[in-house]
């Protein structure tokens, strides 16, 4: 057991230091509704971050700076932390401050996936002590279905993803109004729009302004967050396969995947089955690496027909040596199905879909059983117009939606077809709200 006066000493340290200087986030989280509040996603997209923006926000409120006790368990003077140690923690902090006990107590719990027995102790830290408790997780440790499993409806479960744009823009120290959409902000912004396209929106990448730096920041994430959790998480044995099959899917950025065309392409270099294929297909998605969007339609339509792929981060493309001038089109589609992805982490009704008719438009966004809107990603209009006026109405008279939302590199304005609304607008000022 780990000795008492080791957990002081971090329960102390933390107290006493200052909080860094930090990116404010858009995520928002419930606290008045008695549960634990877990929050997951891929390693570096800012989690311990968001922990201390949630930590600055009570103390703001009024909450003192003792009521607080953060933990990050893979601080190596409490590795490894064994069940036993969790009650050995709460006797620490109560010895600290005996005059806490019946109070209101908020414990930030950092990678506790690393522990044994976190989901016995956060049980009781919350129902019985009364505490709030905060838990964090990489994805490839401490999963959404892995949490409701463990913790059987105790929790909230929220999830956060690299920066967006307008998070990227704030990192940068640039706050976005009307204002600075038409004024001479406006070249700064475009700036780092592009940036954005070609470098995603990992903070740590963000904040480094030399480009080969952020590539290896980049191929270090691909190499140890994603194939070396993957590998050591699932046991996967034929790890060349594994690592194909990753560069496959980014190379496939914003196109449809079909699992038994790859199959056929790769079966005479890998003797695997589909159904290990699959597997490692599921392992992209649980580690939040890549998501698979499904045809819009009843359910045999979406069994039959390709899904197509994004990344959590479309600086990925670059960093594996895929990115072109030309992959612009694509990476804005990606970077289209981020900004729709955390909308429906914000709104746990949304869930995100392609068309395909005769035409294919990108994007179709359900609420409930509500169609929401159709968006289409055409990167340049004026090579394309007709076939991507043509998809839209389709699409809308299909969907029975008055209103089709076209996003594209500059051009703006508004056209009407066969009683359809086309509304053109540059993607980056989308992004921003605008």
């Amino acid at each position: 057991m780990l000795p008492k006066s080791v957990l002081k000493r971090v329960i102390m340290e933390a107290q006493e230091g200052e909080l860094p200087r930090l990116v404010r986030r858009d995520l928002r989280v419930d606290l008045g509704v008695g549960k634990a509040i877990a929050l997951v996603g891929p390693r570096r997209a800012g989690k311990t971050f968001f922990l201390y923006q949630v930590m600055g926000d009570l103390i703001k409120k009024g909450v003192e700076r003792e009521r607080i006790v953060y933990i990050n368990f893979e601080d190596e003077r409490i590795m490894p932390f064994r069940r036993e140690d969790f009650s050995g923690l709460l006797d620490s902090y109560y010895e600290l401050y005996p005059e806490m006990r019946g109070k209101r107590v908020y414990f930030f719990l950092d990678e506790v996936q690393n522990t044994e027995g976190w989901e016995v102790a956060v049980r009781r830290f919350q129902e019985r002590e009364g505490i709030q408790v905060f838990i964090t997780g990489s994805s490839s440790k401490l999963l959404s279905e892995e949490i409701s499993t463990s913790l059987r409806g105790r929790t909230l479960l929220y999830e956060i993803q690299p920066f967006s744009f307008l998070e990227l823009l704030r990192a940068r120290g640039i706050e976005v109004g009307e204002r600075e959409i038409h004024s001479s902000a406006r070249y700064r912004i475009l700036k780092y729009f592009e940036e954005y396209m070609r470098f995603g929106g990992f903070p740590e990448v963000v904040m480094v302004e030399d480009t080969n730096t952020k590539i290896r920041i980049l191929q270090e994430y691909l190499r140890t967050i994603y194939l070396r959790d993957i590998i050591d998480r699932y046991s996967v044995r034929n790890r060349s396969a594994l690592r194909d099959l990753i560069r496959y899917v980014i190379s496939h950025t914003s196109q449809p995947f079909t699992l038994r065309r790859y199959h056929r392409a790769i079966k005479q270099l890998y003797p695997l089955g589909i159904k290990t294929l699959q597997r490692y297909l599921d392992y992209l998605q649980d580690v939040r690496l890549a998501f698979f969007v499904e045809k819009y339609g009843k359910l045999k339509e979406q069994m039959r027909n390709p899904k197509k792929v994004y990344l959590i981060d479309v600086g990925f493309r670059h960093a594996t040596g895929f990115y072109t001038s030309e992959d612009l089109g694509i990476l804005a589609e990606n970077v289209v199905f981020l900004r729709l992805r955390e909308r429906s982490l914000e709104n746990p009704l949304l869930k995100i879909y392609y068309y395909k008719g005769r035409r294919e438009v990108d994007f179709v966004v359900v609420e409930g059983k509500d169609v929401k809107e159709a968006i289409q990603v055409s990167w340049e209009l004026d090579l394309s117009r007709e076939r991507e006026y043509e998809g839209a109405v389709e699409a809308a008279k299909k969907l029975k939606l008055d209103r089709v939302l076209i996003l594209t590199l500059e051009e703006e304005g508004e056209e009407n077809i066969e009683g359809i609304t086309l509304e053109v607008k540059p993607l980056w000022k989308w992004l921003l709200g605008f």
